[in-house]
């Protein structure tokens, strides 16, 4: 006797799920494919995305060519094949980060407030170690609580070394000029700029504008 068809069908769900739950995994864990895997994802993917693999491949050959005499002990056999993708999937996907995939991963230094206490400022830094990343000034003004974020590019390459700790810490400061809506923003003394990975810069914001030009 062959595999029944309605087992064969029965045992393509958990192989589907298994697959779905691979493909999760896999974008989850780089980031949606911006960055390479982790010491933690890499781990996970050989533990329970390797062998998963196998049981499908096995699966699928088992399926296709009916696995005759199909009896009782092939029943117990099969059932431990579906259990053990299903066991698999549920681990991938319980383990796969959704922070710089599914939406981005914001590192930011402390608000700090302009001099002229007009503005609420920090720095954003986007999806940090992914090909995606990003950096940005996010501004709040004080007294109508609008909130903008006017793209900037702070760091030498994409690996910023994120530390601080306190209050007292920033990535960039920003100061009023003489001309209304209009600031600069340098980044940390250069000593200490080496220690964060950026550049030592100098921006002019035009807050009306909504725009950064480089000065330095």
């Amino acid at each position: 006797m062959k595999m029944p068809i309605w087992f064969k069908i029965i045992w393509i769900v958990p192989i589907l799920i298994n697959i779905g739950a691979l493909i999760w995994f896999i974008l989850g864990s780089t980031g949606g494919l911006q960055r390479g895997h982790d010491i933690l994802a890499t781990a996970t993917l050989v533990i329970f995305g390797v062998p998963s693999i196998i049981i499908v491949l096995i699966s699928l050959t088992y399926i296709w060519q009916g696995w005759a005499p199909f009896n009782g002990i092939k029943y117990i056999v099969s059932a431990i094949l579906m259990v053990t993708l299903l066991f698999f999937s549920y681990y991938m996907v319980d383990g796969t980060p959704t922070r710089g995939w599914l939406y981005d991963d914001v590192r930011s230094d402390p608000v700090r407030l302009t001099s002229d206490h007009k503005y609420e400022y920090r720095i954003d830094l986007i999806n940090p170690f992914q090909r995606n990343s990003r950096e940005q000034l996010h501004l709040k003004n004080v007294s109508t609580g609008k909130e903008i974020n006017i793209p900037i590019v702070l760091r030498k390459n994409r690996e910023p070394y994120l530390s601080g700790s306190g209050d007292d810490w920033a990535w960039a400061i920003l100061k009023p000029t003489e001309i209304p809506y209009k600031y600069k923003l340098s980044t940390m003394e250069e000593d200490n700029v080496e220690n964060y990975n950026m550049d030592p810069r100098v921006f002019l914001i035009d807050v009306e504008a909504e725009t950064a030009q480089v000065l330095k």
